[in-house]
């Protein structure tokens, strides 16, 4: 007996000293999370109640035990009430918890401890209380009264709603598993460990919650220090939240993920596997290789914005919105981030940005569009480059004669022929109606003219199909250079222009090159130049 009794004393002061020390945490952070105040006031009334019973059995006397056992009550009937309190804070029913309502879920452990202090008077809680001596040990033993019961009833009442409520949130929010399993233990452990003391199977009717409240301790010890039980109170709850078209994340003041959306959840799918409890640059970090991005995540500054071009499938387009989230005493509790898919109106945006630079008949380059970029790439780099102009040869005949859609197809026929004789950086535009300008950078006088030969070579041997018939188009070229004429883009145009007047005067089907004095035919041998 004497070894029982005393493992149960020194369990019970571990457990308390863990209870005073949970207090004491939550103290510390009481203004900055959800939850802390109350659990506060719980761990609080857990040590008072264990330090209680851990005196009332090392009493000596009568006396000292009537003692111990009314300070447990100055704890005890508070423990069921603020757990369900916290649950309430923690599930998002906030507006259940005012000081009003505080005060009702107070008012039977309140009475509940007048009551046992003045027991003595009306043994409305212990009808009787005797003394038993065993192996040195004074032990109580209570006859329970009427409003023990309803203390009990009230007791278990708190319990079961909190465990239901928990359970509750944990089939909308299967994101909290670990929080929620922990609050369960938390008061699972102790309301069944108080039943089996009701049914007296316990060692010499000894109470055993003071024991397992040493487990919960540390359970809720761990998961302090662990993954921050107290950051991971939801701030934002579902109702509007849920029903959002936009993504929004929930941080604490430590960039900790604590909550986010249904909308959320869609556009970042590794929330699923990694989400609340890490922190917001680890979830991304491994998804978005942008620097600048998570870089933006770690700032603190207030309503930033960031726009993401995310790789997904196909690429998608977010404009990221992130404000400071504040708790009644305005300090800053948290952050938000909301996501909107701009994906669409980005596209659409591109689209006509596109249509301000491409032709959209032929898509490639239009007037304005090829001269803009051209001159650019002539202030940057001007040696070796050339411009090509050529025209297709009596395409008046072949809308006349075939109708103004086979003309669009001649034209995009000759364009997909081009595009195979050309390069990336190369710069190609419908420059007017059937007549098209090519750059050509880093092209030596020589190579230019080759270039533009394959393309006429290849329009003559080449033919495409129309309703009735096979059609054959060819061109007329002028080409001119920056070896030959000055880098101004003007210039080059007109000798290129000049080139292309001298090529459809002689027979079209063919290239003259500007040499910068006058005008030459090119083959595939040279031949003599022709005069202005």
């Amino acid at each position: 007996m004497d070894s029982i009794v005393l493992h149960f004393i020194v369990i019970m002061s571990v457990s308390g000293i863990l209870s005073v020390i949970l207090s004491i945490i939550a103290h510390a952070n009481r203004h900055r999370y959800i939850g802390c105040q109350l659990f506060m006031y719980m761990s609080g009334a857990t040590a008072i109640y264990i330090f209680g019973h851990t005196f009332e059995l090392l009493a000596r006397t009568p006396q000292e035990i009537t003692f111990w056992v009314s300070f447990q009550y100055i704890g005890l009937p508070f423990i069921a009430p603020f757990s369900l309190m916290i649950v309430l804070q923690f599930t998002g029913f906030h507006q259940y918890v005012t000081k009003r309502r505080v005060l009702l879920f107070l008012l039977i452990p309140i009475l509940t401890t007048i009551l046992v202090f003045t027991n003595s008077f009306h043994s409305l809680f212990y009808r009787s209380i005797t003394m038993n001596t065993v192996d040195g040990f004074l032990l109580a033993d209570f006859t329970i009264g009427y409003w023990y019961i309803i203390h009990g009833v009230y007791t278990f009442g708190c319990s079961m709603l909190a465990i239901f409520m928990l359970l509750w949130f944990l089939r909308v929010k299967k994101d909290y598993l670990k929080q929620v399993l922990i609050l369960l233990v938390g008061i699972l452990l102790p309301i069944t460990t108080s039943f089996i003391y009701l049914l007296g199977v316990t060692p010499f009717h000894i109470d055993p919650v003071p024991v397992v409240m040493f487990l919960t301790n540390a359970l809720y010890l761990w998961a302090i220090m662990s993954f921050h039980l107290f950051k991971l109170s939801p701030i934002a709850m579902e109702r509007v939240f849920e029903h959002m078209s936009e993504g929004v994340l929930i941080l604490d003041r430590y960039r900790t993920l604590i909550d986010y959306n249904p909308a959320a959840a869609l556009i970042i799918p590794v929330l699923a596997k990694k989400g609340i409890g890490y922190k917001i640059d680890d979830i991304f970090s491994g998804i978005i290789k942008e620097p600048a991005f998570i870089q933006w995540l770690r700032s603190p500054q207030d309503h930033s914005q960031y726009d993401l071009m995310w790789e997904k499938e196909q690429p998608f387009y977010y404009h990221l919105t992130a404000s400071s989230l504040f708790n009644r005493r305005g300090e800053v509790e948290g952050r938000q981030i909301v996501i909107s898919d701009v994906t669409e109106q980005r596209l659409l945006q591109e689209e006509l940005e596109r249509r301000a630079y491409i032709d959209g008949l032929t898509n490639i380059f239009n007037r304005s569009s090829f001269i803009e970029r051209t001159q650019m790439l002539l202030e940057e780099d001007a040696q070796d480059t050339a411009i090509l102009l050529f025209d297709i040869d009596f395409f008046k005949q072949i809308n006349d004669t075939h109708g103004h859609h086979i003309g669009d197809e001649a034209l995009r026929h000759v364009v997909s022929i081009c595009q195979q004789h050309l390069k990336m950086d190369d710069l190609f535009g419908r420059y007017g109606g059937e007549e098209f300008a090519i750059c050509l950078p880093h092209h030596s006088f020589e190579e230019a003219c080759h270039i533009a030969e394959q393309m006429r070579h290849s329009f003559e041997v080449s033919f495409f199909q129309t309703d009735e018939k096979k059609v054959r188009v060819t061109a007329s070229f002028g080409v001119a250079h920056t070896a030959n004429d000055p880098s101004i883009l003007e210039t080059l145009l007109f000798e290129a222009d000049q080139a292309l007047y001298m090529s459809k005067r002689q027979g079209r089907n063919r290239i003259y090159a500007s040499t910068g004095s006058d005008y030459m035919l090119y083959q595939k041998q040279d031949l003599p130049p022709a005069s202005h």
